[in-house]
């Protein structure tokens, strides 16, 4: 049997000649905080607010949603614990891949990487869309300048392209203060409207006759697509200071962060209705329905100033997702399983450059055909974007927590006990495997899209599970002498 010295060194993928001649990922670089920027500002608090929280309303469990935030919490914990444990014996900038290639093989790391790249692609494909989207609105509205939606996404492509190659303590830096921003707007509309509302404050969101009317199933799905994201501070374990310390705390952080928001500001915003008229309120104009009680109870200012914090949510979130890429691209590349130029690193920032110039000319060319064939950036981008990453997300946890279990049963290395090496793990399997098939059976709830070919989005990332493996198989013939 392997001792743990052995299974960190098999763990980490080993950093070939070519990635050392170029530096690799500049080490030491962020701290604590910077990680959980990241995480948090992937998650875009306020998009998930103004967009996601009123459909989960009015199609989950109404009133009784800050309670289903916490059980997609609980859920998250649960799969934390295995997570956490199994970090502290890999290193790597693959993260779900690296998990799942360490602990099952490397025969499922193949799917692993190339869902994981599709999940982050598909989901910054939707977010610059969705940008391209308010941005065009934005300036229309208020400047009376028209522009094509898809110019207004490639240009934040370009900057996070930039930014991107910069040192990423610099991204870091910038997402921390479009984060605090966004959350502060949102926090000052909760505050005013707990101070200003007529009537006293009700908490009956927590009781079990109110949070488990309606369909909590569905409440559940929009809840835990709020958390997408929060895993990828292990996809920066190369460049923290102490990985072994900063990683396990940093995702904690930006669980219980992003918790906190979403469960006191959907308390705050349900007390704005009657519990008998809310559900309503929010079916009616779901698109407007954070925008309303915001003018209502701090004005029109508040309002504006949420549109243009909606964009720089959605710029940040894009930054961060594109930083995943990249880190992403390097790390398989580091492996063997593309190009191992991709795997070169900048030699005066170390950050993966020719990984971003790689997927920041292929989304640049990809917005160009949307924009030329005419895609609504959110009936057809967005929808199909966030169902797909979601998916998948969902489907590499699963794999993750069996790695996991599989992992510390199989290599005996340290990880603090049966409860984090297993039964955490297996319960967070279970209940991820049961959110997943709520999930595939209400598509065209999850991404607001009633087209045919959402039906075809669970075929269509089995099929990439497949191609991934094939790669790995081609793989390891052309390696053998």
């Amino acid at each position: 049997m392997s001792n743990s010295l052995d299974v960190a060194k098999t763990a980490e993928p080993g950093i070939t000649g070519d990635a050392q001649a170029s530096g690799g990922l500049r080490k030491n670089t962020l701290g604590l905080f910077s990680l959980v920027f990241f995480v948090v500002a992937a998650a875009s608090p306020l998009t998930g607010v103004v967009g996601g929280l009123p459909v989960a309303i009015f199609t989950g469990n109404g009133a009784g949603i800050p309670v289903v935030y916490i059980a997609a919490c609980l859920i998250l914990m649960l799969f934390s614990v295995g997570y956490i444990a199994m970090s502290r014996h890999v290193k790597s900038a693959g993260a779900f891949y690296t998990y799942i290639a360490t602990g099952l093989g490397e025969h499922w790391g193949g799917p692993a990487s190339v869902l994981a790249l599709l999940a982050y692609c598909a989901i910054q494909t939707a977010v610059v869309a969705m940008l391209g989207f308010f941005s065009a609105l934005f300036l229309a509205e208020h400047l009376g300048v028209q522009v094509p939606w898809w110019a207004l996404s490639m240009l934040c492509v370009v900057i996070a392209w930039v930014l991107g190659i910069k040192r990423v303590e610099v991204g870091g830096k910038l997402l921390g203060v479009l984060m605090l921003a966004e959350v502060a707007i949102v926090l000052l509309t909760d505050v005013m409207l707990l101070v200003n509302k007529s009537g006293p404050l009700t908490f009956a969101s927590f009781e079990p006759s109110v949070f488990l009317q309606g369909n909590i199933g569905i409440a559940f799905i929009f809840a835990i697509a709020a958390f997408i994201g929060f895993e990828s501070t292990a996809i920066y374990a190369e460049e923290c200071r102490e990985p072994q310390k900063t990683v396990p705390r940093a995702t904690v952080c930006a669980l219980l962060l992003i918790t906190a928001f979403f469960c006191f500001t959907s308390w705050a915003l349900v007390q704005a209705y009657g519990f008998d008229e809310l559900v309503a309120i929010a079916r009616r104009d779901p698109g407007n329905f954070v925008f309303d009680i915001t003018r209502r109870y701090v004005g029109q200012w508040a309002v504006d100033t949420m549109s243009v914090l909606l964009i720089t949510s959605l710029f940040a979130a894009a930054l961060a997702f594109h930083n995943n890429i990249s880190r992403y691209i390097f790390s398989i590349s580091r492996d063997g399983l593309i190009w191992k130029e991709l795997c070169r690193t900048h030699p005066a920032n170390g950050t993966p450059h020719n990984a971003s110039h790689l997927h920041s000319v292929l989304l640049l060319l990809l917005l160009a055909g949307m924009g030329s064939a005419n895609l609504d950036p959110m009936v057809h981008i967005f929808a199909f974007g966030s169902a797909i990453a979601t998916l998948c997300i969902m489907v590499l946890q699963v794999g993750v927590s069996a790695a996991v279990m599989v992992f510390f049963r199989r290599t005996h290395a340290p990880g603090g006990g049966a409860w984090r090496t297993f039964w955490a793990p297996l319960l967070a399997l279970l209940g991820m495997s049961a959110t997943l098939m709520m999930m595939v059976t209400n598509l065209p709830l999850l991404s607001g899209s009633d087209a045919p070919q959402i039906e075809l989005i669970p075929w269509g990332i089995a099929a990439c599970a497949v191609a991934g493996y094939v790669l790995s198989r081609r793989r390891r013939v052309s390696a053998r002498p």
